[in-house]
């Protein structure tokens, strides 16, 4: 438990600043460029989605999960890696082109350029990050990914004001990237796994298929929206739509996707163990959505003060679309582990069709609803996720059995909390004439009352978040005692020094 809460802790932490890097370039960029131009690259980003997962081909995951990784599995998953690599960037260069001429944008062919020279550095960062994942050593991919978001943003942002336009975009993945590589390589230190080898080949592509596959989908569901609005409406509603998405995505970027990267990890060491995974999911469960609810409660009330924070006034229009997409994912914890978990538990495969249904609800349901606006569209995409949601419940039955009766039992005090925490966001509403056009001032404040009355509401439901958070109230006293201490000291010393002065 505790090598698991020191893991948990360095990739909340990692995440948090890539969080606040990712805040501060997005409001910087929201005000040097235009919808249309975030347009471009939400498109460019969809190539690079695909492409990422084609390349990688599970091979990550492959290393995290599997029984034993042994030097020489390293050194497979690195070939394939590879070699699909150069197969998916030549691929990527030559399509350029043709994409955009598709969406009718030639600056899309030299943004694409770039970004499949980006793709290049992958297979010498992916193995490395797998392995240390697997030995838990999140402390070291923390660095890593940390000064990859600095690398990241500072490129883009000043990219940005020298005039870079959505180009600053592709030389910030490029660069990121770059940084990524050779900090892996220098941090995992076994110069030996880049030697090339297909001795587990058959192995690692029998899992890979299906794992690159449902990340194809995935990337395909998180991007055909945007994809279809491109084509059908114009790159100014793409550019608004994606902005909604990812501020609506903020609360689980922010608050739960620390969990993530340790998640197959430790489920996968709780398979190789023998124990309960249903007991291991609905503990995990009860946890994510005693954070997650509230926040997205509390984000569909403040969505005009969020907006103004992250994007500027320009961007209001967007906050009926945020609203309607929070109030939507309430619905979507049952995915949140579905992949590390079937992957953990060997269905791989399940974990390919459960993406697949995804993907397909999402394309019938956008092609449908397109034709009325992006408000038809928002509504869509509350219709997939639960069909997505009610599906991946389905899958993950299969592999760790448990009624809804138990579900319900692990989710009831989730659900009182985010009852009790979204009042005061309800009450500021109420008492704004039921108006949700908070100034920024009045939405932090409401805020900070949310977040207290969840804490109240934690210790009051008896929740099995409350252990964490005394924890975390613990280290945070710890800390400031750490910190009293020191100045008193220094101050100590230093009229010391004054005393034999004089």
């Amino acid at each position: 438990m505790v090598g698991l809460r020191r893991a948990l802790l360095f990739s909340v932490t990692e995440r948090y600043i890539s969080i606040a890097l990712n805040f501060v370039m997005v409001a910087t960029l929201a005000r040097l460029l235009t919808p249309e131009e975030f347009g471009y690259s939400v498109i460019g980003a969809a190539a690079i989605g695909f492409a990422e997962c084609l390349r990688d081909f599970g091979t990550s995951g492959y290393l995290i999960q599997a029984r034993s990784a042994t030097r020489l599995t390293a050194r497979t998953a690195f070939t394939v890696m590879l070699t699909l690599t150069l197969a998916v960037a030549a691929t990527l260069w030559v399509a350029a082109g043709p994409i955009a001429q598709f969406y009718g944008k030639a600056g899309l062919e030299f943004y694409l350029h770039i970004t499949a020279l980006g793709l290049l550095m992958g297979p010498f960062a992916a193995p490395p990050l797998a392995l240390l994942r697997r030995d838990m050593q999140f402390q070291l991919v923390a660095i890593i990914n940390v000064a990859s978001a600095v690398t990241i943003a500072l490129v883009t942002v000043s990219l940005a004001v020298m005039g870079a336009s959505y180009m600053s975009f592709a030389w910030g993945i490029w660069a990121g990237a770059s940084v990524t590589a050779v900090l892996a390589v220098l941090v995992h230190g076994d110069m030996r796994i880049f030697r090339p080898s297909l001795a587990e080949w058959r192995e690692i592509l029998s899992f890979g298929g299906y794992s690159s596959a449902a990340g194809v989908f995935w990337k395909l569901q998180d991007f055909v929206p945007s994809l279809i609005i491109g084509r059908l409406i114009d790159f100014n509603a793409v550019g608004l739509f994606s902005r909604a998405v990812m501020v609506c995505q903020l609360p689980d970027k922010c608050l739960l996707n620390g969990l993530m990267p340790v998640a197959l990890p430790a489920l996968a060491a709780e398979a190789r163990a023998g124990r309960n995974l249903a007991s291991a999911y609905l503990k995990a469960t009860a946890y994510i959505t005693a954070i997650q609810w509230p926040s997205l409660l509390l984000l569909t009330c403040l969505a005009h003060p969020a907006v103004l924070i992250l994007l500027g006034a320009q961007w209001v229009s967007i906050v009926p679309l945020i609203q309607i997409i929070s109030l939507g994912l309430l619905l979507c914890f049952p995915t949140v582990l579905s992949y590390p978990l079937l992957a953990a538990a060997g269905g791989i495969r399940h974990a390919m069709i459960g993406s697949l249904v995804g993907l397909l609800s999402s394309i019938i349901i956008a092609l449908l609803v397109s034709r009325w606006g992006l408000t038809a569209l928002a509504l869509g995409v509350v219709l997939t996720v639960s069909i997505q949601s009610c599906f991946s419940l389905y899958l993950i039955r299969l592999y760790a059995p448990f009624s809804l009766s138990e579900l319900a039992r692990a989710l009831r005090k989730s659900a009182a909390t985010a009852a009790m925490t979204a009042l005061v966001p309800l009450l500021a509403v109420a008492l704004n004439g039921f108006d949700f056009a908070f100034s920024i001032a009045e939405g932090i404040m409401v805020g900070i009352g949310s977040v207290i009355a969840w804490i109240a509401a934690i210790r009051w439901t008896g929740h099995a978040l409350e252990a964490e958070v005394d924890l975390l109230f613990e280290i945070m006293r710890k800390v400031c005692r750490t910190i009293h201490h020191e100045i008193r000291t220094r101050n100590t010393s230093a009229r010391g020094s004054r005393t034999g002065e004089t």
